[in-house]
């Protein structure tokens, strides 16, 4: 079973997030000041010995600016 992953973003990837058919919405606490995003978690990888935050590879994978992210959390 997939895990599903709520991703707490800037109002900014709003256009981003549409034209890439990424699931979103306007937060139910903070209104159009910042998008929900719904993704499907990815398995961690370890490249080349080099750990990476799982957060931002999660966010390369999607293509998501992680500078534009305010929290991750698992649905």
């Amino acid at each position: 079973m997939t895990q599903s992953v709520l991703i707490h973003c800037q109002p900014t990837l709003e256009d981003y997030l549409t034209d890439n058919n990424i699931q979103w919405s306007y937060s139910k606490e903070y209104g159009k000041r910042e998008l929900d995003a719904i993704v499907n978690d990815v398995p961690y990888t370890i490249e080349d010995g080099i750990y990476q935050d799982p957060d931002q590879q999660l966010c390369e994978h999607y293509g998501i600016d992680y500078d534009q992210v305010n929290c991750i959390e698992a649905l």
